[in-house]
Order: structure tokens, then C-alpha cells, then sequence
């Protein structure tokens, strides 16, 4: 049965599909999945009266929403889980870390990894960094890139509260991969920390630049 506040979702978003955009937004997502043609603002328009504080669902909920919301096909659902963690995300703890993580490699794609690991994830990190090690630790050596990718971005806000003993050992074996996304996550992770600390981003680069990318090192060196 489908939790209240899913329903409530559902009805909104299918009294305003437009099968049009529809087609040029899965397109753009190269058709990994089908979509309503609901754009970004109109889709915060129609999720703002939901995500009232008076309409919040209780935490202990959030599981089974984002789970339904998360397996229904059109792409949009999915974001409106993302949108309900963060507007919850105050009351999120480490506790929370698995079954978040459980979404990492459910119909998987950057859209969806990027908002859970380099946001949502992120801010319990930064909040609680002795969940970094146990959690995130046995990620680094998955089969699965997109958990790969997570243990590399998780400290996105982190800022200065970086772990750069984490950072470099969830870079340092995958610096030769072939995976685009796990290139690009290298370089991300750099260059978001190079804003905290330059010359840190800079000596790692330069240590590593036989075995690192060129795409890696562009995106870690860009602002620099």
C-alpha cells in the first residue's frame, strides 16, 4: 500500500505530465529512464505544499516513501525523494547511512548518485565524521563504480573537516580506471577541496600525475 504522502505526490505529478518534454528529458538522460516532462521548477512548485512542516512525514517513514517513490518509473518521482531527504535532512543520523546507500545502486545514474552522495550523505559526514571509516570504507573496494564514486564525493561539504587520509585512499586505487564517471569523481573531489586547501590538491596531483587521468587532473586543477 502506498504511503500517504507518496500517493499525494503521484497525483500531482501525473496532472501534469507533458509527454512532449518527456521525451526530450529522458533523451538528455539517454533514455535510461522514462519521465513525465515535469521541469525542475514546475516539479518545486508542485512538491511545496507537501514539504510543509505541518505535511512532513515522521521520519520513521522515510524509508518506505523513498523506496516507493524510488522504484516507480518515471525519473521524476525519484527526484522528489531527494527532495524530501534534504528538506529532512536535519533529522537524518548515521543510522540512516544504509538504507540511503541502498538507493546508490538502484536504477543508478549520476543524477541520482551525485544528489545522495555528494549531498545528502555528505552532510551526515560532515556532521558526524566518525561515520566516514566503518561506512564508507568498504565502498571504496565495491565492484560497483557508482560506490566507488560515492566513497570519492561523500566529503563534498566537508570543507576544512576533509579527512584527506580517506580522500587519497578512495582515489588511489582507481586512478587508472577507464570508467568516465569515476574520472570525473576524482577531479570533483579534488577541486572541490582544492577550495579549502590548494597546495594539498596541487602536491596529490603532482605526486600522482603518471597514474592519474587527464580528465582527473583537469578537473582537479581547474580553478587553480
Amino acid at each position: 500500500m502506498l504511503h500517504p504522502w507518496v500517493k499525494n505526490v503521484q497525483q500531482q505529478f501525473h496532472l501534469t505530465s507533458n509527454p512532449i518534454a518527456a521525451q526530450a528529458m529522458s533523451a538528455y538522460m539517454k533514455n535510461h529512464f522514462p519521465y513525465l516532462g515535469i521541469s525542475s521548477p514546475h516539479r518545486t512548485e508542485l512538491l511545496k505544499p507537501l514539504l510543509e512542516k505541518e505535511r512532513l512525514p515522521a521520519h520513521q517513514d522515510l524509508p518506505q516513501i523513498c523506496e516507493q517513490l524510488w522504484l516507480m518509473p518515471e525519473r521524476e518521482f525519484a527526484y522528489a525523494a531527494l527532495s524530501l531527504l534534504a528538506k529532512m535532512q536535519k533529522q537524518l543520523t548515521p543510522s540512516d547511512i544504509p538504507w540511503i546507500c541502498n538507493f546508490i545502486t538502484k536504477r543508478s545514474w549520476w543524477d541520482s548518485v551525485d544528489s545522495l552522495a555528494g549531498g545528502i550523505l555528505s552532510t551526515i559526514v560532515c556532521k558526524n565524521p566518525e561515520c566516514l571509516w566503518p561506512h564508507f570504507e568498504p565502498l571504496i573496494a565495491s565492484d560497483n563504480f557508482w560506490l566507488n564514486r560515492t566513497a570519492m564525493i561523500v566529503q563534498l561539504r566537508c570543507k576544512e573537516k576533509t579527512d584527506t587520509d580517506f580522500l587519497e585512499n578512495a582515489i588511489l586505487p582507481h586512478m587508472h580506471s577507464k570508467e568516465f564517471f569515476v574520472r570525473k569523481a576524482i577531479g570533483w573531489s579534488l577541486r572541490q577541496y582544492a577550495k579549502t586547501n590548494p597546495q594539498w590538491v596541487i602536491d596529490f596531483v603532482n605526486k600522482h600525475k603518471e597514474e592519474l587521468s587527464g580528465l582527473s587532473i583537469r578537473e582537479a586543477l581547474k580553478h587553480l
